[in-house]
C-alpha cells in the first residue's frame, strides 16, 4: 500500500478512507477555491491571517506554503472517482457552495439519512 499526495490533502484523505474499507465517502467543506492567487505550486509566505482556508490560523504569521495546483488536484480527483467507482463506491460532494463540480452533489443531511 502506498499513498500519493495528488496535489491536495483531500486526495490523501480519499486514499486513506479507501484503504480503511470505505467505499462511499462524502466531502464536506471542500470549496476548491483559494483567495490567495498565483502560479500553481509557487512557494509563498503567508499573511498575518489565512483567507484561503477554513481557519484564519491554518497558514498564518509568515508560515511558508505552496499555492494550490487546482488542475492537478482535479486530475487526481478523477483518478479517485474512477477507483471508487471500480469498487462499487462513490464520492459525493456535500459541501454547501464552493467550486468543486467534479463529483455529484447532495445535501449532507440527505447523505447521512441514506447511511442509516
Amino acid at each position: 500500500m502506498s499513498i500519493y499526495q495528488g496535489f491536495t490533502v483531500t486526495f490523501v484523505a480519499m486514499q486513506l478512507a479507501f484503504h480503511m474499507g470505505f467505499r462511499d465517502i462524502a466531502l464536506v467543506g471542500c470549496d476548491h477555491n483559494f483567495a490567495t492567487k498565483g502560479r500553481a505550486n509557487q512557494a509563498i509566505a503567508s499573511e498575518a491571517h489565512d483567507t484561503s482556508h477554513f481557519d484564519p490560523r491554518y497558514f498564518s504569521g509568515g508560515q511558508k506554503w505552496n499555492l494550490p495546483d487546482l488542475s492537478g488536484s482535479e486530475y487526481f480527483y478523477t483518478v479517485a472517482d474512477a477507483h471508487f467507482s471500480a469498487f462499487g463506491g462513490r464520492i459525493i460532494n456535500c459541501t454547501v457552495g464552493g467550486q468543486l463540480e467534479l463529483f455529484p452533489r447532495m445535501p449532507l443531511s440527505e447523505w447521512l439519512h441514506g447511511r442509516s
